[in-house]
């Protein structure tokens, strides 16, 4: 009977034992749970290119494995961005020639890295016109616009507008870093594929991302170039001539004689026209009028 106490207190006591020392191998070691856990890092990104020039970007990594970092506290304070504006200006002249004035504009925007997008001429002579569109480098964007109003002698409009696109220029960064790892995954899956269905599958998705891939670089690369070279439309006009001194409603003896002149000369024509149609037709009037003279003759006489 002792023996089977002895046993049963033996038994529990081991039962407590093995309990207790389950608890501490599951939770006595916690860095062992959490060496399993996957550590996550931020990789660093480079900053856009903005305005034609990159902006270094300083970013911190993080591991949310292991704590927070000492760079993560300056996660509150932005790293300054170059924004990212497109400029464009839109200006009417009035020029003496307008032929020259087309010509220095397109020696001033050449010399200074732009180039002419295009030149578009109507009229002739004293009405011709001219509007030619410039692209030029944003920061001689200010000096090719005062250049141009230079050699007008009237400025008749100006407009000059700038879009900001740096948000959607951002924004296309991210999508094309959150593509391009998806790019990353399906390429390691292409490689890892078992059989042709899963290598089509993958190799589909993997198409249709590279096409949005090409899309978003070629967006991005849109927007730097018209950042990088503003656009200028110039319309150039002629002067127009002078107001005459004798207004076109006063007076004008010159007017009158010429008018006068011109009357009486469509009167002599006139009279000459007659002329020549009456002696056109004497073959036919003159013997009428021999008849009726002989016809009263003889009538004359038989009274």
């Amino acid at each position: 009977m002792d023996r089977l106490k002895r046993f049963r207190v033996a038994f529990v006591i081991g039962i407590i034992v093995l309990l207790v020392g389950g608890a501490v191998v599951l939770f006595g070691q916690p860095g062992a749970m959490m060496s399993e856990q996957t550590s996550f890092v931020a990789m660093p990104t480079p900053a856009p290119m903005l305005s034609g020039a990159p902006v270094p970007a300083q970013r911190d990594t993080a591991s949310f494995a292991g704590g927070v970092s000492s760079g993560e506290s300056a996660i509150g304070s932005e790293v300054a961005v170059q924004r990212l504006i497109i400029k464009n200006a839109s200006i009417a002249l009035e020029v003496a020639d307008v032929l020259a004035a087309e010509q220095a504009l397109r020696q001033k925007a050449e010399a200074l890295g732009g180039f002419v997008a295009s030149v578009e001429t109507y009229g002739s002579g004293e009405d011709l016109r001219a509007t030619i569109v410039l692209r030029v480098p944003v920061e001689h964007f200010e000096a090719v616009l005062r250049d141009a109003e230079g050699l007008a002698s009237n400025v008749l409009r100006r407009s000059v507008s700038g879009s900001d696109v740096t948000e959607e220029y951002v924004d296309l960064e991210a999508r094309l870093r959150n593509l391009e790892a998806t790019n990353a995954r399906l390429l390691d899956l292409l490689s890892r594929a078992q059989n042709v269905n899963d290598a089509l599958m993958v190799n589909q998705a993997l198409t249709e991302i590279q096409e949005q891939i090409e899309r978003i670089k070629g967006r991005m690369q849109y927007l730097e170039q018209s950042a990088a070279m503003s656009t200028i439309t110039v319309e150039l006009l002629p002067v127009p001539p002078p107001t005459p001194i004798i207004e076109e409603d006063a007076w004008q003896p010159l007017e009158v004689a010429r008018i006068a002149l011109r009357n009486l000369i469509q009167l002599g024509q006139t009279l000459a026209n007659a002329v020549i149609v009456f002696l056109v037709w004497t073959p036919v009037w003159l013997p009428l009028v021999l008849i009726a003279v002989w016809a009263r003759r003889r009538l004359s006489q038989r009274t």
